[in-house]
């Protein structure tokens, strides 16, 4: 079984700044995918040193810095399932975007995905499309992640809300 943290739209500038939650989490968990808007390179090395192992993919208001270091896009391969991870570098609104995902991955069984800053877990076209929300609390709205467990050929994602 694999386990994997999945947190996207950070916006911060040093990890220190992010909930303790999610501080929390990612020294506990086995796999940390963030799914972009780190806004900060030093975020980045942060979350690479401090998580056992790290994936990460730039969103589309990362500085240059961060676009240099990371992907926009990555398949992931984990227990025989293709996941993909992506933050569309091309922003926009969010309506439609996890049709549009779909159709940019036809053959992967996952896609992990950030800038829409609202949580999503759901099934669409046979394909499990995990957004784990934002990882900072603002008004109204707490911080939240993902996971995404894979284990004996079966996908399941969850939401978690921080307090």
């Amino acid at each position: 079984m694999t386990r994997i943290l999945v947190i996207s739209d950070t916006h911060v500038k040093t990890v220190k700044e992010l909930p303790e939650g999610i501080l929390q989490a990612v020294k506990e968990a086995e796999w940390v995918v963030h799914c972009g808007d780190f806004v900060s390179i030093a975020v980045v090395d942060e979350l690479q040193r401090s998580s056992r192992r790290f994936t990460g993919v730039y969103g589309n208001i990362d500085p240059i810095e961060v676009r240099h270091r990371l992907a926009s896009e990555v398949i992931l391969e984990v227990e025989g399932k293709r996941i993909a991870v992506i933050h569309p570098p091309w922003g926009g609104p969010p309506f439609g975007l996890e049709e549009e995902l779909v159709t940019r991955f036809p053959d992967v069984d996952a896609i992990l995905f950030g800038h829409t800053h609202e949580p999503c877990n759901m099934i669409l076209e046979g394909t499990l499309l995990l957004n784990p929300g934002q990882g900072y609390p603002s008004f109204m709205v707490p911080a939240s992640t993902g996971i995404l467990t894979v284990s004996r050929g079966e996908l399941r994602g969850e939401i978690s809300t921080l307090d």
